[in-house]
């Protein structure tokens, strides 16, 4: 095996020497991260009713939204838009983007469980809030998550709206976000009612 001539071992000590300098002080900037904290509440509601009646009710109460709209967003007009958003919802006003089941999983690892996460909101109460802050999309849609627990009781819980956008503290947000609230605890009480 022959040895590199010096010129080539320069060289490639360069290349590293450049690959380790930023290219900007934004890129610089970015290779930290800012750390903040803030508090979510939780809301966790319990029921003898079973798990299956439970997701069915949950599940009647929502739309389902259409990927395919998002195609259309160039070339449609956003009242015709947002009317077809409209068509999506449910009684609750909300939809289901993704249903996760996460007792099916279990079975990977020989274990039983009835657990479902939904994926749930509208796109029109997001653009309500990402209109004041773009960043409030990071939490939209919320999540549900139903489950059959160990004390024998089908369980749903939440992480309260109001509480995980009060992080942005604006008044706008706010507002959505406690309707948010609402619906949640409307789109759950529906559910458990005999």
């Amino acid at each position: 095996m022959g040895t590199m001539p010096t010129h080539g071992v320069v060289l490639l000590l360069a290349i590293f020497a450049l690959a380790t300098i930023p290219a900007s002080a934004s890129d610089q900037a970015a290779s930290k991260p800012v750390i903040t904290s803030s508090s979510v509440t939780h809301v966790n509601f319990k029921t003898s009713k079973p798990f299956p009646a439970v997701t069915s009710a949950i599940e009647k109460q929502l739309g389902k939204f259409n990927p395919g709209i998002e195609a259309s967003f160039a070339t449609t007009p956003p009242a015709e838009i947002e009317a077809k958003i409209h068509a999506m919802e449910g009684s609750s006003g909300l939809m289901i983007f993704a249903v996760r089941n996460h007792g099916q999983l279990l079975e990977l690892k020989g274990r039983h469980g009835l657990a479902r996460q939904y994926v749930i909101g509208n796109p029109l109460v997001a653009l309500e809030m990402t209109q004041h802050d773009l960043l409030a999309g990071e939490y939209a849609p919320v999540r549900l998550y139903v489950y059959a627990a160990d004390d024998h009781l089908t369980h749903i819980d939440y992480d309260l709206p109001s509480s995980i956008f009060g992080r942005f503290k604006s008044a706008q947000i706010d507002e959505v976000a406690k309707s948010l609230d609402q619906k949640l605890e409307r789109l759950v009480e529906n559910a458990l009612k005999d």
